[in-house]
């Protein structure tokens, strides 16, 4: 009994010596633990709280702080995991993430080359060339460029393929086999496909795999966006693409395939002269970087005013010896005419012009050229206008006054992507020069509006004019110039 004794002594007497050094006894532990559970507590989230609020876990808490936590526990405001979370969290080191290293894929070679093919041409080393392929012979392609024939091995050059979606949402992927200012020809699955570029909705490119955003595409300058059917009031060779119609300050117009176009000058059909004039392209030659082409021309009016052909060869009119109707402002075309009344007839005029455009070595824009001849069906009509009871009234048909005739050479120039540059000379001798108002009276204030036919302006068969035309969008133009019309604008609608 007395050694039972003296063992309950030592147990005793040791537990005092743990407790005098200030750790956790097991009884607090285990009632914390069992606090921090009924509170929502998991042994992570306790020992956080533990380690924010008193920087020590469960196992190494103080005696003291023990009984503070535990006081806690039982108090009214106990610590919820919530609150614990709103602590500034535990930094813990962490492993410097490691660097991904990516392999860069390879570009991608072109995978069809061909004789014939006309484009732009890019090359493993960032080269990029515009040219033709004339032959490829033991891997190298030998291509013709502006700079010269270069002689390019076919593994250095890169694939480029289109994505293109259409207008009508057609859409064909493949590569490029030709790239020209008005089309792009590519291969696809099912057969070669030519698109114009009119028609294009969308596109992006692939050059080497590398994709290029249509956005970025269409940075590329290439010609002006108006492509000119006239210069001032003389054609080209160029006629409107298919399925276009436009509509001008003196003419509208209809194409019906990419040679053939028709054109009225609507202002002559409201006062009864229904008219009609067919333009037809019969040559055409498109290469990379020029075009040429010629075209004829006939327009005919059933029911024209002779007054306007009196009035415009008035030079021709001799009224007097030496005297000109034209020199004359006391007469006007009803006073020579032989029945000013019914003085409408069928009246006809034919021309040829001749057109070259090429693009300019920047790459940026086009210029081009063209020349034309033009008459009519005046000198079978002249000798019937006359007044019979007149011996002193009588046509010159010599020299300069033997035929009617217009000769012109228009020029245009592209200054940017929106802007042209136009001149144009010529020998016309009909032609007379009348100012801003003249010709603005003549179109809004006379009985035929919108027709210039006025009898006014000083002959002169040697001039020249020039403007400039704004495409406001591609579809929209306006322009100005010097001579008569003066103001110019445009209005182009496609797929009517």
């Amino acid at each position: 009994m007395k050694s039972f004794k003296v063992i309950i002594f030592l147990v005793l007497m040791m537990g005092m010596l743990i407790a005098q050094d200030g750790s956790i006894i097991p009884a607090q532990r285990s009632a914390i633990a069992s606090l921090a559970t009924q509170n929502g507590f998991t042994q992570l989230s306790l020992n956080n709280y533990l380690q924010v609020n008193y920087n020590s876990n469960l196992q190494n808490l103080s005696k003291e702080n023990a009984v503070l936590v535990i006081q806690a526990f039982q108090s009214d405001n106990k610590p919820t995991p919530s609150l614990m979370m709103t602590s500034s969290p535990v930094k813990t080191p962490v492993s410097p993430p490691q660097k991904k290293v990516v392999k860069k894929a390879a570009p991608l070679k072109a995978s069809i080359l061909e004789a014939g093919m006309a484009k732009r041409f890019y090359l493993v080393d960032g080269n990029i060339i515009n040219g033709t392929i004339l032959n490829i012979s033991d891997g190298i392609c030998d291509i013709e460029t502006p700079d010269g024939t270069l002689r390019i091995p076919k593994d250095d050059i890169l694939e480029e393929t289109a994505k293109i979606t259409k207008k009508d949402d057609t859409r064909y992927v493949g590569p490029v086999l030709k790239d020209s200012m008005q089309e792009i020809v590519i291969r696809s699955k099912y057969g070669d496909v030519v698109i114009n570029k009119k028609d294009i909705k969308d596109m992006d490119r692939f050059h080497g795999g590398k994709r290029v955003a249509w956005a970025e595409e269409k940075k590329t300058f290439y010609q002006g966006e108006a492509v000119l059917t006239d210069i001032f009031m003389d054609p080209t060779a160029f006629p409107l693409p298919p399925h276009t119609f436009y509509i001008s300050g003196l003419s509208l117009g209809y194409g019906f395939t990419d040679r053939f176009m028709l054109r009225t000058k609507f202002g002559s059909n409201f006062s009864g002269d229904l008219n009609l004039q067919a333009h037809w392209r019969f040559y055409h030659r498109p290469t990379a970087a020029k075009e040429s082409a010629a075209a004829v021309g006939m327009s005919l009016h059933r029911s024209y005013p002779f007054q306007n052909l009196v009035a415009r060869y008035s030079q021709f009119l001799e009224v007097s010896p030496g005297v000109t109707l034209n020199d004359r402002e006391d007469l006007i075309a009803d006073d020579v005419l032989n029945d000013p009344e019914n003085a409408r007839g069928v009246y006809a005029e034919i021309y040829f012009v001749q057109s070259y455009r090429r693009t300019m070595e920047s790459g940026r824009g086009k210029v081009g050229a063209h020349f034309g001849a033009r008459t009519n069906s005046f000198p079978m009509l002249k000798n019937d206008l006359l007044r019979s009871d007149s011996v002193n009234y009588k046509w010159m048909d010599t020299g300069e006054f033997a035929i009617p005739f217009r000769l012109f050479a228009g020029f245009e120039y592209d200054l940017s992507k929106n802007m042209k540059f136009l001149a144009e000379v010529w020998a016309d001798n009909g032609n007379k020069y009348r100012t801003f108002s003249e010709s603005w009276d003549d179109y809004f204030g006379d009985d035929t509006r919108f027709v210039l036919d006025g009898t006014g302006g000083n002959y002169s068969m040697l001039d020249f004019d020039f403007g400039f035309l704004y495409a406001v969008n591609e579809s929209f133009r306006l322009g100005i110039h010097f001579q008569q019309p003066y103001l110019v604008f445009y209005w182009e609608l496609y797929e009517l």
